[in-house]
């Protein structure tokens, strides 16, 4: 009888480790794969906030693109934009995509209304309905940051609160 429960038990194991073993290879190698396909700006769609679908490569290749993933509840996320908006200056060169995943039309507009993000013409705010972001860009913290250079290939990807003066310095170098 202990005999049975030995290899019961040593079965159980080996099979709770082959199933933690393969998942941790699993989710290793699907954010290597995600690492591989933001190298370039990916081909995503999301929707503006007027309903218009758009996607990454709709906006001008001639300036480099600044993508913030956010969330309007998220406190990061607000030092973020008052940042950006406060920073105008040094974000016009470029186009500042900012993507959330937030279904509250009404919340989402405030957020930009609080941080005037409206004024700026460089500026889009769009609707990720359907987590095109996260199949695309993989596991994303919020906020994430992912600066793409002239030629569509990323220059630096920042997770969590980002300075804007580390985004500036990415952008111009």
């Amino acid at each position: 009888m202990k005999k049975l429960l030995k290899a019961i038990l040593i079965a159980v194991i080996s099979i709770i480790g082959g199933f933690l073993t393969y998942h941790t290879i699993k989710g290793y190698n699907e954010k290597k794969e995600a690492e591989r396909r933001v190298q370039t700006l990916p081909q995503a769609e999301f929707v503006s906030l007027t309903g218009k679908k758009v996607n990454l490569y709709d906006f001008d290749p001639e300036k480099p693109m600044v993508i913030v993933y956010f969330h309007p509840e998220c406190d990061h996320c607000h030092y973020e934009a008052q940042e950006i908006g406060q920073n105008a200056a040094a974000f016009s060169h470029c186009q500042v995509v900012m993507v959330t995943s937030d279904d509250s039309l009404k919340r989402i507009e405030n957020f930009c209304a609080e941080y005037h993000l409206w004024e700026l013409s460089n500026i889009e705010v769009l609707l990720d309905h359907n987590n095109q972001f996260k199949k695309v860009f993989g596991k994303v913290v919020i906020p994430s940051v992912y600066i793409y250079g002239f030629d569509r290939k990323l220059k630096k990807h920042f997770q969590g609160e980002t300075k804007p003066e580390a985004i500036i310095t990415e952008m111009n170098s």
